[in-house]
């Protein structure tokens, strides 16, 4: 040691960080280079002076607490402080302690608490990130690649823990196939020094998953040393991606997107092949400016409509025309808005379905449709069908106006059997329930009242419905009106019985009484007895009687022309006032009902069925007059000797007759009548035993 510089002196001048001494009493005995300029004290300013005072930072600070800590303790310490709370400078301050006093040696760390700051925020993000990281150490010298560490979030996503993970080769984690393919994107990050974004593939925990993932090369000192990756499980979203391939591509339909002021944004390989171009020529363009919507000035005016409605909210629907790469196609088009949480739109669902085909047909069947109700109203055939699985029925237009119901009405099966007139409806049951279950066909003539109560005749015909497998799933059939044609039968048959029995009465019943007369004329002339003559009287008499009869059968058969409604009750007094039966009880029960029907025809109906009861049910028969129990038509019984059931088909035969002085012509004439109304008439036993005479008009009363 020298004089000048002891030799401790020349020691603490070469230490590179600041220091300097103090006393037991805080006096400062040294302050060296690096203090002064860290201070900006110099030494000679500050020896002698109480350390407080070279510091006036340190005055109520940690480091003050400390130093005289580890003066009273003798203990030395080091501590890491900042001087003053507004001071961003670190300092790592070492302190050592004696009875003659306190050496300071600090040093600044402001850099490494700054990496260490870095490095916790780093370790806080690696360990908190919703991201899957991952370290891997690198030998790029042995082309080694290990997992050095991965975050919980790694760990969770993979099923792979750091424990069984850290240290190990990608082959041997992830096998030799995916492990491989892992090397290669690592090596490739590290021949180019950058980071690298990628898909991969990875069946862990144990089934396959999708990640996306980029690393990065880390390098010290200009080698690279490691790679840092982060990894996102992108499965679920790879699933969706492929819905929403599946959604937009693999259909028929022509779909895109729109930004609500027409700018396309996408549009799905159907659109783009039928238009004949790719996606790059359409999107960011308007829609109306692409070829689709190249026909005309008209259609594109349309579309900047439908878009504005869209965008609005209206979801928007037409068929327009568009231009194809093969030529023009009709398409139902629609525009549907897409709304955000706060309902304003930002997208637009754009769709189109080529419905050329359809329109074709559906013009062909509508032509077929005007052809067929064109051959219906003429024919007046119409059609039905009952499909036995949903149990509906469909009907033509023109069964619809055979039963004058209008087209909206819905029939069901009990509905179309109830049309039928009460005394068919067993039939066309009993029909329909063989046809559904055996599958036998039929062709039947019966009656039905149609809406309004207006009876007609129809022809039906049922056929079984069978599917590809031959199984019976329904009915099919036509449906005539024949209320014409029935009307022509009945006029026909009316005429051919007025020509049988006027031969009958020519051939028969005029000449015995005319014989009888010519008989009676001989032996009067001969004889001169009045008796003779009293016979031929008589016989001038029958013969006026048949005269009498045959023209009024050949009147009521004629056709009736004109009918309104008729109070029946009113009637039947009036014709009661007519024919001789003083002694007779007459119990009319119809109250106000009445019949449609031509009033002259009707009184002589009721004037024959009136004078049959009182000719045979003798002189204090009692009649009764009501109407039927389903109120379509009325009834005349009595309680005379009644109709054997042998002959009462034949009771109704022109000519026939049980007494020796009837015409046989009376109840011809009623059922003339009633055939020329359209009526039916027929005699059972009454309730007294005697006969009941029923006429069916097939209708209910009138309004």
């Amino acid at each position: 040691m020298t004089d000048a510089q002891p030799e401790y002196e020349r020691l603490i001048e070469r230490v590179s960080d600041a220091y300097c001494a103090v006393d037991s009493e805080w006096r400062i005995t040294y302050w060296n280079e690096r203090m002064e300029a860290w201070t900006g004290s110099r030494a000679a300013d500050v020896v002698g002076g109480v350390l407080w005072d070279a510091l006036p930072a340190l005055r109520g600070s940690p480091l003050e607490s400390h130093c005289r800590a580890a003066v009273e303790t003798h203990e030395s310490r080091s501590i890491e402080t900042q001087l003053g709370e507004s001071s961003d400078t670190w300092f790592e301050v070492t302190l050592y302690a004696d009875a003659d006093g306190l050496s300071i040696i600090a040093r600044e760390i402001s850099d490494r608490k700054v990496r260490e700051a870095d490095v916790h925020l780093a370790e806080t993000v690696f360990e908190n990130t919703q991201d899957a990281l991952f370290l891997v150490d690198v030998d790029e010298d042995s082309d080694e690649f290990r997992l050095e560490r991965v975050n919980p979030v790694y760990e969770s996503h993979t099923g792979l823990s750091n424990d069984e993970l850290s240290g190990r080769r990608l082959r041997d984690v992830f096998g030799d196939e995916q492990g491989s393919a892992i090397l290669e994107n690592y090596r490739e990050c590290v021949a180019r020094d950058e980071s690298l974004h990628y898909e991969e593939v990875l069946s862990v925990p144990d089934e396959r998953t999708y990640w996306e993932t980029q690393i990065a090369p880390v390098s010290i000192d200009g080698k690279i040393e490691k790679i840092v990756g982060a990894t996102r499980n992108i499965t679920d979203r790879k699933e969706r991606e492929r819905q929403y391939d599946a959604i937009l591509n693999q259909t028929y339909q022509f779909t895109g997107l729109l930004d609500p002021d027409g700018t396309v944004l996408e549009a799905n390989d159907s659109a783009l092949e039928f238009g004949g171009f790719d996606r790059e020529d359409v999107l960011g363009d308007s829609l109306w400016e692409s070829e689709w919507w190249q026909n005309g000035v008209d259609a594109q005016e349309t579309l900047k409509e439908a878009i504005e409605s869209a965008a609005d909210g209206q979801f928007v629907r037409c068929d327009e025309e568009v231009q194809g790469a093969d030529g023009t196609v009709i398409i139902d088009f629609s525009l549907r808005p897409v709304t955000d949480e706060r309902g304003d739109v930002v997208l637009l669902v754009a769709e189109g379905r080529n419905i050329t085909d359809h329109k074709r047909r559906a013009r062909e069947l509508e032509q077929k449709r005007e052809f067929l109700g064109h051959i219906q109203s003429v024919a007046a055939i119409g059609g039905w069908e009952v499909d036995f699985r949903t149990e509906t029925m469909r009907w033509t237009n023109e069964v619809y106006r055979i039963h004058n119901m209008p087209l909206e009405y819905e029939p069901t099966v009990e509905d179309g059997i109830g049309f039928y007139h009460p005394r068919d409806k067993a039939t066309i049951t009993d029909a329909f329930e063989r046809l559904q279950t055996t599958g036998d066909g039929y062709d039947l003539e019966l009656r039905i009242i149609a809406n309004g109560d207006e009876p007609r005749w129809v022809r039906t015909l049922g056929t079984p419905w069978y599917d590809d497998e031959g199984e019976l799933i329904g009915a099919r059939g036509a449906f005539q009106d024949i209320t014409e044609r029935k009307e022509r039968e009945r006029t026909l048959q009316r005429t051919n019985d007025r020509l049988e029995a006027f031969a009958s009465v020519v051939s028969h019943d005029l000449r015995n009484p005319l014989t009888v007369a010519q008989a009676a004329l001989e032996l009067a002339r001969e004889s001169g007895s009045s008796e003779d003559f009293d016979r031929i009287e008589a016989a001038h008499g029958r013969m006026n009687a048949l005269i009498d009869d045959l023209l009024t059968l050949a009147r009521d058969g004629q056709q009736v022309d004109e009918t309104h409604p008729v109070a029946l009750a009113g009637l039947v007094e009036t014709v009661c006032e007519t024919i001789p039966g003083d002694d007779a009880t007459i119990d009319v029960a119809l109250d106000d009902y009445r019949i449609e029907a031509d009033e002259a025809r009707l009184r002589q109906l009721l004037e024959n069925l009136l004078s049959n009861a009182l000719n045979h049910g003798g002189v204090d028969v009692t009649i009764r007059i009501g109407p039927l129990d389903d109120g379509a038509g009325f009834y005349v019984a009595d309680d005379g000797p009644g109709v054997p059931p042998a002959i009462r088909d034949a009771i109704f035969d022109q000519g026939f007759s049980t007494t020796s002085d009837g015409t046989g012509f009376g109840l011809a004439i009623v059922r003339g009548i009633a055939d020329a109304h359209g009526w039916t008439v027929d005699v059972t036993e009454s309730v007294d035993g005697g006969a009941r005479f029923e006429v069916n008009t097939g209708r209910y009363p009138p309004d």
